[in-house]
């Protein structure tokens, strides 16, 4: 911090100063103030804290900043065509809702998991796409991943009717709940509902107050706190305040990052939801409307699943319910994570650190790490004899030993595990202490065998040229692990586009909430030169979609 009396001292100097009339005081306090200006100026030159900008600073698309809100601060909610499919229209067979159904009131939207599928991601899951299945074969989250008690929900029941092919739940086929019974999901949403599955680019939509747009569609916003709204000569700047923005995939036109419509926020705060309008037209070109861009490739942020069938066979793991306190462990541990190491979380509150403060004083603690992921064993300490066999403060836990050349046949092994293996595991480094399972799949005596097959991560990096691997977290962003494309299997993400809420300065923007949402028609434009698709429609002289250029 800079010094309090350099900052103090022109304020100081005014007050010993002006209240005299007398023309040599007067004197002495405009060379005061001069001087301490100069100090001023000198010490804001060097101090290290301080950063000058030579002449204007320009704000650049690059400079985003995520800094997502952990809900016990504030939170930020957006829904998309909050009245039904952009707006008023609905669609066959849907109960049309006015264009003002979600102004002013509460509004929440619901989203499900086929049944078994939620990962350790869903904490992260921040209003999916919602999966259109009947209620017995969803496990319904909030927007948060939270789970959702049915009898909470806002969704209309299904509608049950009579099916003489079922035989029981799920028999012969998912619909079907009972003997003779099968549901389908309602067609009747409620107002107020995030329809982020919903949008035709094709569609007007119209605002609150009536207003026919062409290419638009509607988004609800809240935030339980100030809402930044920049006035005076920054009243009508676009690098100051809030704005909701269009963002969509990566393709060889644009990166993540560009801004494909956008919508100033002049409300400086939200009671219950406040509906707006946001574009659908390509960076605001009439001939070019956003599309059902397509994933196809492996992209930084996208979801896979591990398919490499490489298995290992670490030490002999230590028993849950700790009838023996000899065995190894990952570190770092979560109370509610599977297995700790590379499947813990990090923490993103002090609140989450204190809730887990009782799970880390257990047995085993794991050491002060630096964040990476290790294995660890217990041992039994030297000269422990008068402690307890079963008492925790006998054992200390250490990294477990990496596995060494043992014979002259090429066979590995330590102190650690039971057996001779021909290999050191090649997950990666941090499995040095576990060894290649055998060809029979079964590892030495008690040895525990580990594999990430089936496990689900996001991708962090992407292949380049000092790296030909995909860097993947299992833990959203704390350590990283890497595999080659065949080990991947690309989960398509439901969404194709996002609306991000932004704050602007004039030096950088802050993303507070990423709401993605799914446009399904039109199609995108063929490029037949480039033999790819455009990441939008083109539109003709009638306004039709164009299938091919």
């Amino acid at each position: 911090m800079l010094p309090p009396m350099i900052l103090l001292l022109p304020l100081l100097l005014a007050s010993a100063y002006s209240s005299s009339s007398d023309g040599s005081r007067v004197a002495q306090y405009e060379q005061a103030i001069s001087q301490g200006e100069t100090a001023l100026a000198e010490l804001l030159e060097t101090h290290p804290d301080v950063v000058a900008a030579a002449g204007k600073v320009e704000i650049r698309e690059s400079q985003y900043r995520f800094t997502i809100p952990p809900t016990n601060d504030h939170v930020v909610s957006i829904l998309v065509n909050p009245c039904g499919s952009n707006g008023t229209y609905g669609r066959e067979d849907d109960v049309a809702l006015g264009y003002d159904c979600c102004m002013e009131r509460f509004g929440s939207g619901e989203y499900g998991y086929r049944l078994g599928s939620k990962d350790r991601f869903s904490n992260g899951y921040s209003n999916g796409i919602p999966i259109d299945s009947e209620l017995h074969n969803i496990d319904l989250v909030d927007e948060f991943g939270n789970s959702l008690d049915y009898s909470h929900s806002r969704r209309a029941d299904d509608v049950v009717y009579i099916d003489e092919s079922c035989t029981g739940l799920r028999q012969p086929h998912t619909a079907c709940i009972a003997d003779r019974f099968a549901a389908a999901r309602s067609k009747l949403n409620p107002p107020c509902w995030d329809n982020n599955s919903t949008v035709d680019s094709t569609l007007d939509c119209h605002t609150p107050t009536g207003k026919r747009q062409r290419h638009f569609m509607q988004v609800s916003y809240s935030l339980n706190a100030f809402i930044p709204v920049c006035g005076g000569d920054f009243e009508d700047s676009d690098d100051c305040g809030s704005f909701l923005e269009v963002h969509g995939p990566s393709t060889p036109y644009d990166n993540g990052e560009a801004m494909l419509s956008q919508t100033k926020i002049t409300t400086p705060m939200s009671n219950g939801m406040y509906t707006t309008t946001l574009s659908l037209k390509y960076k605001d070109d009439p001939s070019r409307i956003l599309c059902s861009y397509e994933y196809h490739d492996i992209q930084v942020g996208s979801m896979v699943r591990v398919k490499s069938p490489i298995s290992c066979c670490c030490p002999p793991w230590l028993s849950p319910l700790r009838d023996s306190k000899e065995g190894a462990f990952f570190c770092p541990k979560r109370k509610y994570a599977k297995d700790g190491g590379p499947f813990a979380p990090d923490y993103n509150t002090l609140e989450e650190q204190y809730a887990d403060h009782d799970f880390q004083q257990s047995f085993p603690r794991c050491p002060a790490l630096d964040g990476d992921d290790v294995l660890m064993c217990t041992q039994e300490r030297v000269f422990a004899e008068d402690i307890p066999k079963g008492h925790s403060g006998r054992y200390f836990a250490r990294p477990c030993a990496p596995l060494v050349e043992a014979d002259d046949s090429g066979g590995y092994s330590s102190a650690d595990v039971s057996g001779i293996y021909h290999g050191v595991c090649p997950i990666d480094d941090r499995f040095a202490g576990c060894g290649i399972t055998p060809s029979s799949g079964l590892c030495h005596d008690k040895d525990h065998q580990y594999t990430m097959e089936g496990e689900i991560g996001k991708v962090t990096s992407i292949p380049n040229k000092s790296n030909p691997n995909y860097g993947v977290t299992f833990n959203n962003g704390r350590s990283v692990y890497w595999f080659q494309k065949n080990d991947l299997d690309f989960l398509k993400p439901e969404s194709n586009y996002e609306v991000w809420f932004v704050v602007r300065n004039t030096i950088e923007k802050r993303v507070k909430k990423r709401k993605p949402f799914r446009v399904i028609w039109p199609r995108c434009t063929y490029d037949s030169v480039n033999d790819r698709y455009f990441p939008y429609a083109m539109l003709d002289d009638e306004g039709n979609p164009m299938s091919v250029l």
